[in-house]
Parts: structure tokens; C-alpha cells; sequence
């Protein structure tokens, strides 16, 4: 008998023309025109409207073939919760025995002055609400939960869905007739869900759930959700129809790499397995149509933007928060990765706070600054020693480097100790290399302290988004004999840094140092990987100066408008905001006018609670953008990112005012 009710399913469910499931008198039309299968069915006191249960071939497969999904407990004809599909033959979440209002399908509880509804705040989505039996019933007998669902003959799964926050109960569920859940335990704080298949023979499914062994209140019984859908027989058949169904041309444009790619294996492994000759098992056959299933069901939107939202979550294409703090934008000539051939695209790096306050260097490419695809981790962090030369990534990126570079490797990028801040990026025409700074930090030999190092770090690459070799990580100048240092103490120190290069190609080093007291300005060698003069040779005025001394300034901004050099700066105070200053020039080397707080209407005078990093030009709007850091200290993988058009006056001065939302002009 089992076999031959899913034998019956199954030719309605894979009908070439039409998926039909009908049960009545009448007859409707298909979709294409052609007459729908019936089937002889008793339609006893079914309303009208209700002659028959029709469907699409593909309503059925892509519904997973599910009739109803109840909310059991949930206001009556409440909408249902956010990402929960309501079955074939439902509009509503939960309602008593009746006609759907949306549908006109017969179904819903058996009302039972015993039962009550519950709403858990400690449940979600369809454990949000629960029936269960109200404490004041004395007869306990009446304990029990019925729902009755009119459905075409046939064979259904049934699973029924419990969360219980209290204690232990048992549970038994009885399905036309039949005890099918005997006894089974629901577990406290737990999602437990009991599944089962049974025949309907009389066009309704009636269940009731209760405890046979029930001695108090405590035993009885709760219900947070049903779902009833057919049980189809697995054939090639099925299999055919679902790759029909779940055709999606160019995934990849559309949907996230990652769920594109696991959904076109899935989609050619069906098909290949289609064109194969011979009968196949239906265990076999219900793997291809699932992993097609679930692949399909799968496919994410690629999050698509069409302005700027400082402060909000920021996604990539990929549907993942960005991961590029303290970092650089730019917009760069890099080689298109099929063609090899330059094109232009937006070039963004920073710092990878996924796992918190230590990690590597993120880089993502963007066509229009909005919409930004993840390009990789381009300079990891080194777990230990031993993987330099283990690990077939770290082997192939520090080739014949010896034992003591490598020793000066896994100190400078050890993921246990090392600190990487502020990255930046800067590409060298001479060499066509890509050149990546930032600020290396972390415990050295004497010290276990953070910040002991305070050195500025040096990777280079073949291509912008990597893998990035890690050159070395240096001291740079130190305060001329005539000048005061701030801290004779520790000389060249180096942390928050930021590159420039000038029209003339001159690359230059901005960064704070004399323990964050004083900034620094330092000319870079031709290949723009270490400085132009060694620091013991270097002229003051001419290889480096010394800004504001003791004004304690960090987070330098650099960028040339219209001849005169602006630089925009935070003050020192940890990961909190503070008032920002800017300052202009008419030279990288020459004297530096302060000119203020550029922020308008900032009350709280905190740069709009963030921190400089990078200030840079869209040539297609001639838009300047401010591009600053929200720092959450405690949660440092949820920092925001700040970004605000920058207006000019007439006399030069900058200005930024905070907008919540806006757009490219």
C-alpha cells in the first residue's frame, strides 16, 4: 500500500506539463491550457472553492514539496515570521479549523479550552510562540493538541517542532490513527524535532499530540510547529523535472561567488547523471536531487549599494562585513586577472579585525566605491616558526629566504604577538612593484609590551592584492642634535602611519613618533621600500621634518588640491574619538599653517566619533572623500567605517559635515 500511494504522488509530482495534486469533482485547467490529472477523491463538505489542490510543476519542487508550515501557538491569521515559508495551502501562521482565508484549503487546531498559547522570548522565529495546556485544567485528560489538515491522498513526512526553556516532558504524537511519536523525550533549552511518514487514504490528515504517561501539570504536553509536506518517490523523473525548474542562467552575476559555485557543481552533477544510461538507485538519485536542492535554495543576492551609509554595516559583494580598517582607497591601473590587460578599478587595504585585535592585511576591488568584492587576505599573519617552512603557502611566498629571515619573519607577523596597523598601499612604476607599508608593532626582546617595537613594516608584491613578502621592519629618523626631542628615550619610533607620493614621483612616509608626541614626514628611497637616506645620513629639511612637536598628533591624512598640501590628523587617545585638525602647505617639506577642526556642527568635537585614515578624490564626481574609523573598542570586527564628501571654500579651507546617507554627484 505505502509503495503504491508514492507511486501516486510521484506521477502527479513529476508531471512533465503540470505538478497536479487535485482532489474534488471538478476539473481546472493547467497553466498551459491543458486538462489537470484528477484523482477519485471523497469532496464531503468541502467548501466551496475548494474542489481542488492544484499546483505548478515547479510550485511544488522549489516549495520542497511542503503543504503546510504552522506557527502553531502564534496570533491567529498573523503574518509569518521573517524567513519562514508558508506551505502550498496556507496564507496565514496559525488558525482553528476552518478555510484558509488566503488559499481556501481546509485545515488548522481542534479548539480546546485546555490549550493555551505562549509566547517565549527565548524562542525565534517559529519557536517564538507554543501551544501548551493551561495550568489551571484539572482534568488531564483533555491535555492534548489536534490539528486536522484536508490534503489529497497520499504519502506525507510530518514533523512536528518542540522548544521547551523548562523541564524535561515526554511527548507522544498520534497521525490517522497511529501512535508514530511514542513517548520521546523534549529536552530543555533544545530545538527538538520528531519527524515521521504516514498515509492519508481520506483526503485528511488528523494529528493530535499529547503524553500517555501524563501524572501532573508538568507532563503535558507543548507544540511550537508543524510542517507537513509530500513524500515524493525519488526517479530520474524528479530529478529531470527539478533541473528544469532550478535553471539559473549566469549565477554568477547575480548571486555570491561562493554560492554560484557550489550551485552550478550541483546543477552539472545532476545533469551529468541524467545523461548517464542504465537505472539508478533512488538513494542515489535523492543525493543529486538535494545537493540541486539545497544548492538552489542556497544562492545569495550579491549585496549591491547605491551610496554610503557611514556608521552602518558595510558587506561586501559577498554578503560579508568588510574587513579593511585603518586603511587606504585608491584608485589604480591594476591587470585584469583573465586577460592579463590593464584596467582601472578602486583599490581599498586595511586591517583584517575579524578575530579581533591582531590579523593580517584585507584588500577588496570596486568599479564604482560602493559595491566592494573581497580580494583576499594579501599578507597573512604567521601562526608559528615552523609553518614558514611547512606550509605550502608561507614556503612558496619566503623562497630562499634563510633561517634568519625567517626568524625575522615570524616575529614581525606572528599572530600571537605582532601588531599590524594602518596599512597602506603605493605601486612603483620603475620597478612594477607593488609596495604595502604599515605600522609594525609588537614585544620585542626586552619588552612584552604592544607598542614596544614601534617600527614601520615593508611587504612587496608582483600584483596589488598579492601574496605580499614581508621585507623587514625598521626605525626611522630621529630628532637633528639642535631640536628637542619629545623622547630621547626611544629613537625613530614609528606607528600610525600614511604614504604620499607627489606629482614628481617622490614618495614620502607620514607618520607619529617621540611616543606619539611628534609627527614625522620622511622622504622614501626610488623603489619606495625603505627610506632615501639612511637616518645616521639624513639632512633635516631635506630627507625629513618634524611637525608640531608635543602637539601629540596621529591617524595622518596627506593629499595635494590645487597646489597646497592639506594633512588631517587625530589626537591621542586610544581607541576613543577625538577633535581632528587640519593643516596646509605649500611644499610636503616646507611650513605647515594649523587651520583648525575641519568638522562642522560636530558637538561633541570627535571628528564625528571616528579617526582619519585616508583622505581621497573621485575623479568622475570630482568628489573629495573623508575616510575615517568608528572603533568599537570591545567588538573591534564590528568597527564602522566613516565616509563624508569633503566641500572647499573659496579661500581653501576644508569643511565636513556629517550626512547619514548620500550619494556620488
Amino acid at each position: 500500500m505505502h509503495n503504491r500511494l508514492r507511486a501516486r504522488i510521484f506521477t502527479f509530482v513529476t508531471g512533465l506539463a503540470l505538478l497536479g495534486l487535485i482532489t474534488g469533482c471538478a476539473v481546472k485547467d493547467a497553466p498551459d491550457g491543458g486538462a489537470a490529472p484528477t484523482a477519485a477523491v471523497s469532496a464531503t463538505d468541502l467548501p466551496a472553492g475548494d474542489d481542488c489542490f492544484v499546483w505548478s510543476e515547479d510550485d511544488l519542487l522549489l516549495s520542497d514539496f511542503l503543504l503546510y508550515f504552522v506557527d502553531c501557538g502564534s496570533p491567529d491569521a498573523a503574518e509569518f515570521p521573517t524567513g519562514m515559508f508558508a506551505g502550498l495551502c496556507q496564507s496565514v501562521s496559525d488558525m482553528p479549523y476552518g478555510t484558509d482565508p488566503g488559499t481556501g484549503k481546509v485545515w488548522g487546531y481542534r479548539e480546546n479550552p485546555a490549550m493555551q498559547r505562549d509566547a517565549d522570548s527565548l524562542g525565534k522565529g517559529a519557536t517564538a510562540y507554543k501551544w501548551v495546556i493551561d495550568d489551571s485544567v484539572t482534568d488531564l485528560s483533555k491535555a492534548e493538541i489536534c490539528y486536522d489538515f484536508r490534503v489529497p491522498d497520499g504519502t506525507y513526512t510530518v514533523t512536528l517542532g518542540f522548544y521547551n526553556p523548562f523541564g524535561v516532558r515526554r511527548i507522544d504524537a498520534e497521525c490517522e490513527g497511529t501512535v508514530l511519536v511514542d513517548s520521546e523525550k523534549i529536552l530543555r533549552y533544545q530545538e527538538n524535532e520528531k519527524s515521521f511518514s504516514v498515509d492519508v487514504t481520506d483526503g485528511e490528515l488528523n494529528l493530535k499530540v499529547f503524553n500517555s504517561k501524563i501524572k501532573n501539570f508538568m507532563d503535558t504536553p507543548i507544540l511550537s510547529y508543524i510542517r507537513i509536506a509530500i513524500t515524493p518517490e525519488y526517479t530520474k523523473e524528479l530529478l529531470s523535472a527539478a533541473v528544469k525548474a532550478m535553471a539559473v542562467e549566469h549565477p554568477e552575476a547575480i548571486y555570491t561567488a561562493g554560492s554560484s559555485k557550489n550551485y552550478l557543481e550541483a546543477y552539472a552533477e545532476a545533469q551529468e547523471f541524467l545523461a548517464k544510461d542504465g537505472k539508478a538507485g533512488e538513494n542515489l538519485i535523492r543525493l543529486k536531487f538535494n545537493n540541486l536542492r539545497e544548492s538552489y535554495k542556497m544562492l545569495t543576492k550579491q549585496y549591491r549599494y547605491d551610496s554610503f551609509k557611514p556608521g552602518a554595516v558595510w558587506r561586501d559583494t559577498e554578503n560579508t562585513p568588510i574587513q579593511a580598517h585603518g586603511g587606504q582607497v585608491q584608485q589604480m591601473e591594476i591587470p585584469d586577472p583573465e586577460t592579463g590587460k590593464p584596467v582601472t578599478k578602486w583599490v581599498w587595504v586595511g586591517e583584517d579585525k575579524t578575530n579581533g585585535y591582531r590579523g593580517g592585511v584585507c584588500a577588496y576591488s570596486s568599479d564604482d566605491l560602493y559595491n566592494w568584492k573581497f580580494e583576499g587576505i594579501i599578507m597573512k599573519n604567521v601562526p608559528n616558526r615552523r609553518v614558514l617552512e611547512t606550509d605550502p603557502y608561507f614556503k612558496e611566498v619566503y623562497a630562499g629566504y634563510s633561517s634568519e629571515e625567517l626568524d625575522n619573519v615570524a616575529l614581525a607577523l606572528s599572530a600571537e604577538r605582532a601588531v599590524i596597523e594602518r596599512p597602506k598601499l603605493i605601486y612603483n612604476e620603475k620597478t612594477d612593484k607593488y609596495i604595502l607599508w604599515f605600522h609594525a608593532d609588537g614585544p620585542t626582546a626586552t619588552s612584552d609590551s604592544n607598542y614596544a617595537a614601534a617600527c614601520a613594516g615593508v611587504a612587496v608584491s608582483d600584483t596589488p592584492f598579492g601574496p605580499y613578502r614581508f621585507v623587514g621592519r625598521y626605525r626611522l629618523n630621529t630628532c637633528p642634535p639642535d631640536q628637542e626631542d619629545k623622547y630621547p628615550e626611544s629613537k625613530g619610533m614609528a606607528r600610525d602611519m600614511n604614504l604620499f607620493r607627489d606629482t614628481d614621483g617622490t614618495a614620502y612616509i607620514i607618520y607619529s613618533s617621540e611616543e606619539n608626541l611628534t609627527l614625522y614626514i620622511s622622504k622614501l628611497n626610488d623603489e619606495y621600500t625603505y627610506l632615501a637616506t639612511d637616518p645616521e645620513k639624513a639632512v633635516y629639511g631635506v630627507d625629513f621634518i618634524r611637525l608640531f612637536p608635543g602637539a601629540q598628533r596621529e591617524a595622518p591624512a596627506l593629499f595635494l588640491r590645487d597646489g597646497k598640501y592639506y594633512l588631517m590628523t587625530s589626537g591621542c587617545t586610544g581607541w576613543a574619538p577625538n577633535q581632528a585638525r587640519f593643516y596646509v602647505s605649500d611644499s610636503v617639506m616646507g611650513e605647515w599653517e594649523s587651520k583648525g577642526d575641519p568638522c562642522l556642527d560636530d558637538e561633541n568635537h570627535t571628528t564625528f566619533e571616528s579617526q582619519s585614515t585616508c583622505i581621497f578624490r573621485d575623479p568622475a564626481s570630482d568628489t573629495w572623500i573623508y575616510m575615517g574609523d568608528r572603533w568599537f573598542a570591545d567588538a573591534l570586527h564590528d568597527s564602522r567605517y566613516i565616509w563624508l564628501p569633503i566641500e572647499f571654500k573659496e579661500n581653501g579651507d576644508m569643511e565636513i559635515s556629517f550626512v547619514s546617507e548620500w550619494q556620488l554627484p
